[in-house]
């Protein structure tokens, strides 16, 4: 028993060592910024930091577009592949799986080249409405900017949650739905009130992994509008990747502060909503 115990240990130490020294580590030295100011003559200002970068224009900008990605961004993905995975409930996977997963496992590079040639002012699809003599739609810029990355985030993330909710729909036991078809012969009210209700923690797995998703978006925003993209899809990370290369250390790890917080504060509302939905 104790060699089966220390050859887990053996199996997990490579693992956790990484994540303590590249991870855990950093993050702890980091609160150290967040309380000083300055780099040779180093200064403990306490929560300084804090309160110049809660006014600061820049980081509401950036905080105000983040949150309006999130909020619309995991949504739209979430209901969108439960939506499809109940369809295809009766015909689980006849669509390759690897093509649903395929938007997730193309490099970003590739991904943002095809984008382009669709979207930019003279690609495909301006080509397209000019033929009509319409004006053509700047897809990339200005107000569109916000929601193409949103439209990229959509295409990209929901393969990969239909394969998620079409492999709990179909662990199902097929009685629940012998036994309902038995009082009604809707396959939409089985759906709503029997499937959705069965996979719920399934669905919260998929909000909070949604999120965690969204955080990652920054290679195609970057790739897109570099350091400074249009001002309606200018995100946190945008902020903290031109503070680093400023070299504004404080800020940066201020901004990533808060961030992290705001991040557990809103994984945990959603657990304890879960561990409730699941005792009632």
């Amino acid at each position: 028993m104790k060699k089966s115990k220390m050859n887990v240990w053996l199996f997990i130490l490579p693992g956790f060592i990484g994540v303590l020294l590249f991870y855990i580590i950093p993050f702890f030295m980091s609160l150290y910024y967040t309380f000083t100011k300055g780099v040779t003559d180093v200064q403990f200002i306490w929560f300084e930091n804090f309160k110049d970068l809660v006014g600061n224009p820049t980081f509401e900008l950036a905080t105000k577009n983040t949150l309006k990605f999130i909020l619309i961004g995991v949504p739209s993905v979430t209901l969108l592949s439960l939506f499809l995975s109940l369809l295809m409930s009766d015909k689980l996977y006849v669509f390759p799986r690897w093509a649903m997963l395929s938007p997730i496992i193309v490099p970003v590079a590739s991904a943002l080249m095809s984008w382009k040639t669709l979207f930019d002012n003279e690609g495909i699809i301006n080509k397209i409405i000019q033929l009509f003599g319409w004006n053509t739609v700047d897809f990339l810029g200005g107000k569109h900017a916000m929601g193409f990355l949103i439209f990229i985030f959509i295409i990209k993330n929901m393969g990969y949650m239909l394969v998620i909710f079409t492999g709990a729909i179909s662990s199902l036991e097929k009685e629940y739905k012998e036994a309902f078809l038995l009082d009604s012969n809707s396959k939409l009210k089985y759906s709503f009130k029997i499937v959705v209700p069965l996979i719920t923690p399934i669905i919260f797995f998929v909000v909070i992994f949604s999120i965690i998703n969204s955080f990652q978006m920054f290679r195609e925003a970057y790739g897109l509008y570099e350091n400074y993209p249009p001002s309606t899809a200018y995100l946190l990370q945008h902020f903290m990747n031109n503070n680093f290369l400023k070299l504004n250390y404080q800020r940066l790890s201020t901004a990533a502060f808060i961030l992290v917080i705001g991040i557990s504060i809103l994984i945990s509302v959603f657990l304890n909503f879960q561990k409730k939905f699941s005792e009632e």
